[in-house]
């Protein structure tokens, strides 16, 4: 049986080392991807030492950068810290992380999307090569395929799943107190389909918390994730009082996820009913998205879309002193928005930085000025700018390799690169 990551062609990392190492940020072609490597470091070493200041587990969540280098920092490596377990939003991220697998360096992966049914063969046999694999479900209808698979294939293990609440964000998961949730917990844990399928755990991703415009607010989600989880766990032990303790409770996003230290097991509902998991992924690159919740900075940004400045409009618009063009568009930052105005904003060159992203196309993007009452000159033609991109993930979804460069965290024209990260691309 073959599956669509077996025809996925990666960039060669080598081949990219001897043409890109060690060139100025201000060498490099147009549009690009930059990250700081201190940077990344330091996130992940802060979010380590905030989720182990409570004693919780951490599963990072891959699908921002989709690399193996990344992923072994998430993981701990060469720190005080780790984890072995990760989330992935694509199975094409599980299979190119394999090899840290066979290193005994992960042993836990999530594939975060509920049960699709035509990617089950390749599920189970990704299972063959991962200590445990987890899925997602948050429809009865689900199990229902997971049993037929089972009974059909009879492959060794059952399918280990968390049950997904939605507790705001409605994107997916059951509704608590729903009855198709009563109903699902039901088959799995005691009815006809349990010899297939065992709950591992609840879920939940508080989504919504992207639009939090202070670390208050993002408190108060944070406790109304546990609480979801938590009610959760309740509503399965009333249904089987034999379930145990150590049932995953699994939590986070970004926003949630940067104020965890603040987490006070007094704040919530009842005691809690099962192990606290926090999940996330942004946090380690972060971007405009995080910085406009007010639970990260600007300096916490960790990368940067690199463009060229290709043309110049003076006087057009109705900001002095006109317009520029730029060779970054949606395909090379997405369009997304968020509290912080612009699809992107120049970071540097330093003086540039009342120019954003104001419009964009498919190639092009349109800088305009961000505030009107500072004195701005238009940017010359031929400099390449670094642009803060307004959310990681889609950003950097856009390109084939990331031009990974020296530093204190500072990301410059100066910088020079020290290494090449390939992602993974497709399904």
């Amino acid at each position: 049986m073959t599956f669509p990551y077996q025809f996925v062609k990666l960039a060669d990392k080598e081949e990219l080392l001897t043409a890109y190492k060690g060139k100025k940020v201000d060498e490099l072609p147009t549009p690009g991807f930059v990250v700081s490597l201190q940077k990344v470091k330091d996130n992940c070493r802060s979010m380590f030492q905030s989720v182990a200041s409570l004693g919780f587990d951490f599963r990072p969540h891959v699908k921002t950068h989709k690399t193996i280098e990344a992923t072994l920092l998430e993981l701990g490596q060469g720190t005080e810290f780790h984890t072995d377990r990760i989330v992935v939003s694509t199975l094409i991220e599980a299979w190119n992380l394999l090899p840290l697998c066979k290193k005994g360096l992960i042993n836990d992966i999530l594939f975060s999307m509920p049960v699709e049914q035509s990617r089950l063969g390749e599920l189970a046999k990704l299972s063959e090569s991962v200590k445990h694999l987890r899925i997602m479900v948050d429809n009865y209808e689900q199990i229902g395929s997971l049993v037929k698979y089972n009974r059909e294939h009879k492959p060794l293990k059952k399918w280990s799943v968390f049950i997904k609440i939605n507790m705001g964000s409605d994107r997916a998961g059951f509704v608590l107190e729903s009855s198709a949730l009563r109903k699902t917990i039901e088959a799995i844990t005691h009815g006809n389909e349990s010899n297939d399928v065992e709950l591992f755990g609840f879920y939940c991703h508080a989504g919504h918390s992207y639009g939090c415009h202070s670390v208050e607010e993002a408190k108060n989600i944070l406790i109304d994730e546990i609480n979801s989880v938590n009610a959760a766990c309740k509503i399965a032990k009333k249904i089987d009082s034999s379930i145990s303790d150590d049932l995953i409770l699994s939590i986070g996003a970004t926003p949630t996820a940067h104020v965890i230290d603040s987490f006070d097991e007094k704040l919530l509902d009842d005691k809690l009913l099962g192990k606290v998991e926090l999940h996330a992924g942004n946090y380690a690159f972060c971007d405009l998205q995080q910085v406009g919740t007010n639970c990260c900075r600007y300096e916490d940004v960790a990368c940067r879309v690199l463009g060229e400045v290709v043309s110049s409009y003076p006087g057009r618009g109705s900001v002095k002193p006109g317009e520029g063009l730029v060779n970054v568009g949606v395909l090379g930052i997405g369009r997304e928005t968020g509290a912080v105005p612009g699809f992107g904003h120049i970071g540097c060159p330093e003086k540039y930085r009342n120019w954003i992203l104001g419009r964009i196309s498919q190639e092009h993007g349109v800088l305009t000025v961000l505030d009107c009452a500072k004195q701005t000159e238009l940017i010359p033609i031929g400099t390449r700018v670094l642009i803060y991109p307004q959310h990681t993930c889609i950003a950097a979804a856009c390109y084939p390799w990331y031009y990974v460069v020296d530093g204190n965290g500072e990301i410059t024209n100066e910088n020079r690169v020290i290494d090449i990260w390939v992602p993974t691309r497709g399904w």
